[in-house]
Protein backbone atom coordinates (compact mmCIF):
# COMPACT_ATOMS: atom_id res chain seq x y z
CA UNK A 1 0.00 0.00 0.00
CA UNK A 2 1.11 3.53 -0.75
CA UNK A 3 -0.13 6.59 1.14
CA UNK A 4 0.74 10.11 0.01
CA UNK A 5 -0.39 13.35 1.68
CA UNK A 6 0.02 16.73 0.03
CA UNK A 7 -0.88 20.08 1.55
CA UNK A 8 -1.31 23.00 -0.83
CA UNK A 9 -2.37 26.53 0.03
CA UNK A 10 -6.05 25.62 -0.14
CA UNK A 11 -6.29 21.82 -0.43
CA UNK A 12 -5.27 18.69 1.45
CA UNK A 13 -4.87 15.78 -0.95
CA UNK A 14 -4.79 12.19 0.30
CA UNK A 15 -3.80 9.48 -2.17
CA UNK A 16 -4.03 5.80 -1.28
CA UNK A 17 -2.96 3.07 -3.72
CA UNK A 18 -2.60 -0.65 -3.28
CA UNK A 19 -1.44 -3.59 -5.34
CA UNK A 20 -4.36 -5.87 -4.47
CA UNK A 21 -6.87 -7.38 -6.89
CA UNK A 22 -8.44 -3.99 -7.55
CA UNK A 23 -12.00 -3.22 -8.57
CA UNK A 24 -13.45 -3.51 -12.06
CA UNK A 25 -14.00 -0.09 -13.60
CA UNK A 26 -17.76 -0.68 -13.95
CA UNK A 27 -17.95 -1.32 -10.17
CA UNK A 28 -16.11 1.79 -8.96
CA UNK A 29 -19.34 3.77 -8.59
CA UNK A 30 -20.72 1.02 -6.32
CA UNK A 31 -17.96 1.44 -3.72
CA UNK A 32 -19.87 4.10 -1.80
CA UNK A 33 -23.36 2.59 -2.09
CA UNK A 34 -24.71 1.68 1.35
CA UNK A 35 -24.98 -2.05 1.99
CA UNK A 36 -23.37 -2.86 -1.36
CA UNK A 37 -20.38 -5.11 -0.76
CA UNK A 38 -18.11 -6.11 -3.61
CA UNK A 39 -16.19 -8.64 -1.50
CA UNK A 40 -18.64 -11.05 0.12
CA UNK A 41 -15.85 -13.24 1.53
CA UNK A 42 -15.12 -10.93 4.46
CA UNK A 43 -17.49 -9.83 7.23
CA UNK A 44 -19.05 -6.39 7.20
CA UNK A 45 -22.15 -4.43 6.32
CA UNK A 46 -21.01 -2.30 3.39
CA UNK A 47 -21.23 0.99 5.27
CA UNK A 48 -17.59 2.10 5.58
CA UNK A 49 -16.93 3.93 2.33
CA UNK A 50 -20.43 5.41 2.21
CA UNK A 51 -19.82 6.96 5.64
CA UNK A 52 -16.42 8.24 4.54
CA UNK A 53 -18.06 9.75 1.43
CA UNK A 54 -20.67 11.55 3.55
CA UNK A 55 -18.01 13.02 5.86
CA UNK A 56 -15.92 14.20 2.91
CA UNK A 57 -19.00 15.77 1.29
CA UNK A 58 -19.95 17.48 4.56
CA UNK A 59 -16.55 19.21 4.54
CA UNK A 60 -16.80 20.26 0.90
CA UNK A 61 -14.37 17.67 -0.38
CA UNK A 62 -14.38 14.98 -3.04
CA UNK A 63 -13.36 11.33 -3.29
CA UNK A 64 -12.46 9.63 -6.57
CA UNK A 65 -11.76 5.96 -7.31
CA UNK A 66 -9.68 4.55 -10.14
CA UNK A 67 -7.24 1.77 -10.90
CA UNK A 68 -3.78 2.19 -9.43
CA UNK A 69 -0.71 1.83 -11.64
CA UNK A 70 0.24 -0.82 -9.05
CA UNK A 71 -2.78 -2.86 -10.19
CA UNK A 72 -5.10 -2.35 -7.22
CA UNK A 73 -7.43 0.40 -6.16
CA UNK A 74 -6.49 4.08 -6.20
CA UNK A 75 -8.43 6.47 -3.94
CA UNK A 76 -7.93 10.21 -4.21
CA UNK A 77 -9.45 12.43 -1.51
CA UNK A 78 -9.38 16.21 -1.77
CA UNK A 79 -10.41 18.39 1.18
CA UNK A 80 -10.43 22.15 1.45
CA UNK A 81 -7.72 23.27 3.83
CA UNK A 82 -10.08 25.66 5.61
CA UNK A 83 -11.87 22.86 7.50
Amino acid sequence: MHLHLKLNDDTLTILVEDDGPGVASHQLADLTRRQKRLDETTPGYGLGLSIVQEIINDYGGAMHFSTSPKGGLRVLIELPRSI
